[in-house]
């Protein structure tokens, strides 16, 4: 310890303040071994540089042999009001014969020995061996930068423990002083090192400051591990098999015992659930990779393949679990297996769980194929309705269910495939062709079969079906109706944004606005393509088609462009607009506010899905485009109704469409010949013939609202397509089924939040179920509630719970809830969590201990719930951190 250092830090003795009652501060300098009494005689002829609070002087006494009496007598007796500085060659603690041990009594100490200084510097208490410690370790503490970084993570060392705490943490690089902190840091040191071909570093760093065997037994006392340091795998295997050890029954592991420490099982699980939590992107993934590792080289994922689902399902440590799961489900699913209680339990359960993201869209495609097989179930008679009216009704109020299903599953599908596991490769393929025969070869087939029966004569006779809205009376009967509540009606029409898409978008906007949301449909015009639709929607008396080019006119006036359809719609009303949704959203607020101004009816053309399907480069992307194009209407309805003052807002489409994920047979296409030579347009979906055209093949639609008779609409019963050149994709439309034909119309009316009635979005929410507010282990279980579905103005929200002592210290692992249930049934609401208490801590059984739930993107908290710990034993992390 250099001069400077003992110097100052006498100084600042002298410079603070006199405690209360005191008129002068004496401060007993002890040096048992002289080292210092260069320093105090250079001291005492030179005083301090600066001078010392309260302007009194300074004295410095050299308490030897022979001098005690006169000492003692200058203190008492002649120099009662001067500061001193009493220089003593002897120890604090050896009191027998020491004539001033009366002034160490009030007097303060001050040792000038080197561990002295050092505790002194580190703040560092001489209790519970610290002092041997700095001994041993002298090494590690020659270095004042060293120093500094022990101080900045262990700020009052008060044991032995403390400091050999302390010295790991800054070696592994300045990490939390606390055991699962200090594990981790070491093996991501080691796999660090393993990255790098610098095996050792870290070992080496422990040997030179004399600290390898201590941190040997460190990892013996708290983890069990007996194996060597140097050894990432024999390491990372034990902490993360123990781990596993007590989230599964005994009976999974056996075989293992050999890498498990089954007394430790609970203080590794903290271990890996606090790597779990860190939020670290980088840290994250070296415990994946370690998890993949050990998985290999225990051969985890046969284990697992052989035990039931029940055992795993709450057990997080290894990636593998979740793959293990979702590919049971997968092959059970895809073998026709009725496992969908089991599925919801599992996905459920999992969300809540470590990597389950890395492998969700897997439970997102066996979700979806639950659904399709529950429907499948509710509907296994097949479809037997007897009018074309009740077949629509049926569609609207639930089959249309099957359609968004398959929608959900080929999404996760593609984004599976895109970042594909190898270990779930084959079992996702087989699930995929089990939900395509479901949808395509059932559902397509006897819905539509349905539909066909009920509506053939009906389409024959009238080209539409009596009892149902017609899409070409759109602005006549809905627009003109939505006026006269409102000043200005905006309408956004969404190319091919078919009905289940327009169910899920509904959805979202009663979520995301205020005010009411409904969802009705029309019945589209044939055939089902844009030229048609868009048309339809506007003010019209006459429809008729181009010769030459098929374009379709209204009272004579083209309908292809946003401008030519801006200039029908300002025949109904000269300020009536119409924009293009590109343009409306990079318009600035004041433009928009503009543009609306004087006008009834502004009409925002939204081309997302269409644009994407009909592309047979990009059509595989058009399920992934009806979530853009939700994203993006949504915006657009917010604009509609911030910016240009619009009370009511209306989504409409000009069609729907068919999508397959796999192309079609064959068998499953009729050639164009069938049509026959009168056609005068031939797409996939449909042909346009002149006159009348008797065919067995095709459904005969009648024409006359269009072109007077002139022409027969032909259109592909079910799902089949017409052969043609450059055909045969996955997405189409144009024809008569009820994905093609079911045109969604969504009413938002907006209010505002004074009005009566109106009720804002609240996020779905948890409660507490457990009425045992008892804890009696370290490991145990809470159920949770979800009190209402997440459905209409309630929507899915995602939680974190913790248990916190009553100074707000987390005493738990931080776990996950996630409340996005929608079932009406109470019971499926209901979930479970598994918290396990930190070890090295007691828990009095006469405090009070907290439950807290925080909303997991705010981090604001909900609500907290008392409990009691009641643990008769906690075994002892005595870094006590």
């Amino acid at each position: 310890m250099s001069q400077l250092d003992v110097v100052g830090q006498l100084q600042q003795r002298f410079s603070a303040p006199l405690p209360e009652g005191s008129v002068r501060r004496i401060v007993v300098w002890f040096d048992a071994q002289g080292e210092f009494e260069e320093v105090f005689d250079t001291l005492a002829e030179s005083g301090f540089d600066n001078p010392v609070q309260g302007g009194r002087r300074i004295g410095f006494l050299k308490a030897v042999d022979g001098s005690m009496f006169l000492t003692k007598r200058l203190l008492y007796r002649q120099d009662t009001s001067s500061d001193f500085v009493v220089y003593r060659k002897r120890s604090s603690t050896k009191l027998e014969g020491d004539w001033l041990a009366d002034i160490g009594l009030y007097a303060e100490c001050f040792q000038a020995d080197y561990l002295s200084s050092l505790m002194e510097e580190m703040g560092a208490s001489d209790a519970g061996g610290v002092r041997e410690a700095l001994s041993c370790y002298k090494a590690f503490f020659a270095a004042k930068d060293r120093i500094a970084r022990f101080k900045a993570c262990m700020p009052q060392a008060t044991s032995a423990d403390d400091i050999r705490a302390g010295m790991f943490a800054v070696v592994l690089g300045k990490v939390e002083p606390r055991t699962s902190a200090l594990v981790r840091a070491y093996l991501m040191r080691l796999a660090d090192e393993a990255a790098r071909g610098a095996e050792g570093q870290t070992l080496a760093k422990l040997e030179r400051y004399g600290a390898r065997g201590a941190f040997e037994t460190f990892l013996r006392e708290k983890t069990g591990y007996e194996g060597s340091l140097d050894s990432l795998d024999t390491l990372s295997a034990h902490v993360l098999l123990t781990a596993l050890s007590c989230t599964v029954p005994e009976s999974v592991t056996r075989g293992l015992e050999g890498c498990i420490a089954a007394p430790y099982a609970q203080f590794c699980l903290v271990i890996v659930h606090d790597w779990m939590d860190t939020p670290e992107e980088d840290a994250q993934q070296v415990l994946f990779d370690l998890c993949r590792n050990v998985e290999k080289l225990s051969k985890l994922e046969h284990r697992f393949e052989q035990v039931p689902s029940s055992a795993l399902l709450q057990s997080d440590i290894f990636p593998c679990l979740n793959e293990t799961l979702a590919q049971s489900l997968m092959l059970s699913l895809a073998q026709g297996a009725n496992r969908g209680d089991e599925a919801r339990l599992v996905v459920q359960t999992r969300k809540n769980l470590k990597w389950y993201k890395r492998v969700s869209c897997y439970f997102d495609a066996i979700d979806a194929a639950v659904d399709m097989q529950e429907f499948h179930r509710l509907h296994i008679e097949g479809f037997h309705l007897s009018s074309a009216q009740e077949v629509w009704n049926a569609y609207g109020a639930d089959w249309w269910q099957m359609d968004a299903a398959y929608r959900h599953f080929c999404v996760a599908y593609e984004l599976c495939v895109r970042d594909a596991s190898a270990s779930l490769t084959d079992s996702l393929e087989q699930l995929a062709e089990w939900v395509d025969n479901l949808y395509v070869h059932w559902f397509l087939t006897e819905v539509n079969a349905c539909w066909v029966r009920c509506a053939e004569s009906a389409w024959y006779q009238a080209g539409f079906i009596e009892g149902v809205p017609l899409q070409r009376g759109f602005y006549n009967d809905v627009v003109r109706s939505e006026l006269a509540a409102a000043k200005r009606v905006v309408v956004i029409v969404s190319d091919a944004l078919r009905y289940e898409v327009g169910k899920q978008l509904a959805d979202r906007l009663e979520r995301e606005t205020r005010g009411v949301v409904r969802t009705e449909a029309v019945q589209g015009t044939f055939p089902s393509i844009t030229s048609f639709g868009m048309a339809a929607l506007l003010p019209h008396r006459v429809m008729t088609v181009g010769e030459e080019d098929m374009s379709v006119l209204l009272d004579g006036m083209p309908t292809a462009s946003t401008l030519q359809r801006e200039a029908v719609l300002q025949v109904a009303c000269p300020e009536n607009r119409a924009i293009t949704a590109k343009s409306l959203l990079e318009m600035k607020r004041q433009d928009r506010k503009d543009l609306a101004r004087d006008a009834q009816v502004v009409y925002v053309y939204h081309n997302a899905i269409d644009a994407i399907g009909e592309d047979q480069a990009t059509e595989h992307n058009v399920f992934a485009a009806c979530d853009t194009a939700i994203d993006d209407l949504s915006a657009l309805v917010k604009i509609a109704i911030n910016d240009m003052a619009s009370s009511r807002v209306m989504v409409v489409a000009d069609h729907g469409f068919l999508y397959t994920r796999r192309v079609l047979s064959e068998h499953e296409r009729i050639a164009s010949t069938e049509v026959g030579t009168s056609a005068v347009c031939i797409a996939e979906r449909y042909a346009l013939v002149q006159g009348d055209a008797p065919s067995e093949v095709f459904v005969r639609m009648n024409m006359d609202a269009v072109e007077g008779g002139q022409m027969t609409g032909l259109a592909p019963r079910g799902f089949v397509h017409i052969k043609r050149p450059g055909g045969g994709g996955h997405y189409v439309h144009g024809g008569i089924s009820l994905e093609e034909l079911c045109v969604p119309v969504i009413f938002v009316q907006s209010k505002s939040a004074k009005a009566k009635g109106v009720q804002d979005a609240q996020p779905a929410t948890l409660q507490l179920l457990s009425t045992n507010r008892r804890i009696t282990s370290l490991m145990f279980n809470v159920r949770l509630y979800q009190p209402s579905p997440a459905v209409g103005k309630i929507f899915p929200a995602e939680y974190e719970l913790v248990f916190v002592d009553k100074e707000g210290t987390e005493i738990s692992d931080m776990r996950k809830a996630v409340a996005d249930k929608t079932s009406d049934d109470a019971q499926s609401r209901e979930m479970q969590v598994r918290f396990t208490l930190k070890q090295g801590r007691s828990y009095p059984s006469t405090n009070p201990y907290y439950l807290l739930t925080r909303d997991k993107h705010t981090h604001m908290l909900v609500w907290k719930e008392e409990f009691r710990i009641e643990i008769a034993f906690v075994p002892a992390d005595d870094f006590g951190f």
